[in-house]
């Protein structure tokens, strides 16, 4: 059989090909030298292939920088220091922390591998500085006012407490040392009448004495207040809702003294929280639930968010009755405020039952089948279950709820990993 003049082509191409591809395997690059090849050298830098991103914020404490080591994926092999940690959690989420410490110390004898030894070296910190705040000093955070207008100042107090049954004493520091400090974890949290919500935190930190100063001193049951402001411009620009300032933190002391001895501690800051609000606010403080009917009447959502803020625990599930018929019967631009206010309720009332709050939101379901995607999101909010949109089916949940003890639920309920540190 003759070879095509096609057939040719084709041989003479294919060997070509069979080159390249050998060539390509021993020199792995065109142009490249022998140095190149091992790998480039360090003191040549790469040039950067985009631009430069940049985090807000992104400076940490080093106490609140994970080691490298830490990073690693966990081995399966290590069950039995998993197990320690859990029971040394449980313990301490039950009260038992001077049991919960002997686990911990029992398991850091032992010489854990890198990874475990900073879990629970760091749940030992926060039992250790919980502790303290029981038996020696409670520090927290108060805000001077519970409710401000928006473009005010904020104003907090960090009181100190002896909790103990001797003088308690913080000196200014002799030398080198630092000052005793309050490193204060401010966090803002926007929500809007548009059912969003933007969160925000930064940290700050504040000088107890300085070299030179007298020292503070604290007798038993006594307290001492120490001022802090945050100017209006860095608490934020109003909003077409509310803010809330939540300011926590640690102090770090120095020289901090229980009677004659000597304490080295580190006191966590119990937070406190102010609410900001448009100005105008005070007629909604006396009757906040006929102000959230008023508002759904005159199609005020700004003032049904806010309104919402001020309900007392008694009238929470009424709040949910005039949210409901916002969804149900109200006027669309409502919606998302009535989310919102169904979210701040929601916050407040974990851990009660649920029936009750989840019977208006039925009722609105049962009337208003065509609002049923508003209703549907509202009941799924409350109660953290997802049904299919039909009232039948709400209604034999809600009968079947009716012999349990089934509560409002929340993602940190039952968490026990989130003590602070």
């Amino acid at each position: 059989m003759t070879a095509s003049p096609q057939d040719g082509a084709v041989t003479r191409v294919f060997p070509s090909v069979l080159s390249v591809l050998l060539v390509a395997a021993v020199v792995p690059c065109w142009g490249c030298t022998a140095a190149d090849q091992e790998g480039a050298s360090p003191d040549e830098p790469l040039p950067p292939s985009h631009a430069p991103v940049v985090f807000e914020h992104g400076i940490k404490r080093r106490d609140q920088q994970t080691d490298i080591r830490d990073r690693r994926r966990l081995k399966d092999d290590d069950a039995g220091w998993k197990e320690k940690l859990a029971l040394a959690q449980r313990y301490a989420a039950g009260g038992y922390d001077q049991e919960a410490l002997q686990i911990l110390n029992a398991a850091l004898d032992q010489g854990p591998p890198a990874e475990w030894a900073g879990r629970l070296k760091g749940l030992e910190s926060s039992l250790i500085a919980r502790r303290a705040s029981e038996v020696l000093l409670r520090v927290s955070a108060r805000a001077t006012r519970d409710y401000i207008p928006f473009n005010t100042p904020v104003d907090f107090v960090i009181r100190f407490r002896n909790v103990s049954n001797k003088m308690v004493t913080i000196s200014p520091p002799d030398g080198a040392a630092s000052p005793s400090a309050v490193t204060l974890e401010i966090t803002r949290r926007d929500r809007d009448i548009y059912a969003s919500e933007m969160r925000r935190s930064w940290n700050q930190t504040v000088f107890i004495n300085k070299e030179g100063e007298k020292p503070v001193q604290i007798p038993p049951g006594g307290t001492w207040d120490f001022p802090v402001r945050f100017p209006a411009d860095e608490v934020g620009p109003p909003v077409a809702g509310l803010r809330v300032i939540e300011v926590g933190g640690t102090m770090r002391p120095t020289r901090l003294q229980k009677g004659a001895s000597r304490r080295n501690v580190r006191l966590h800051v119990r937070p406190g929280r102010v609410v900001v609000l448009p100005r105008g606010y005070e007629p909604l403080v006396a009757r906040p639930v006929a102000s959230m009917r008023t508002a759904v009447q005159t199609v005020a959502p700004i003032h049904l968010l806010v309104a919402t803020e001020f309900v007392a625990p008694s009238r929470r599930v009424d709040a949910v009755e005039v949210l409901a018929d916002a969804l149900a019967d109200g006027d669309p631009s409502l919606r998302r405020a009535a989310m919102g206010g169904l979210s701040l309720l929601r916050e407040r009332s974990v851990g009660e039952p649920v029936r009750p709050y989840a019977k208006p939101l039925i009722a609105a379901l049962e009337r208003a089948p065509e609002r049923s995607d508003a209703v549907m999101e509202a009941l799924s909010t409350v109660t953290g279950v997802t049904l299919a949109p039909d009232a039948r089916l709400w209604q034999d949940w809600w009968r079947r709820e009716a012999g349990k003890r089934t509560t409002i639920p929340t993602a940190k309920q039952n968490d026990v990993s989130n003590i602070p540190r």
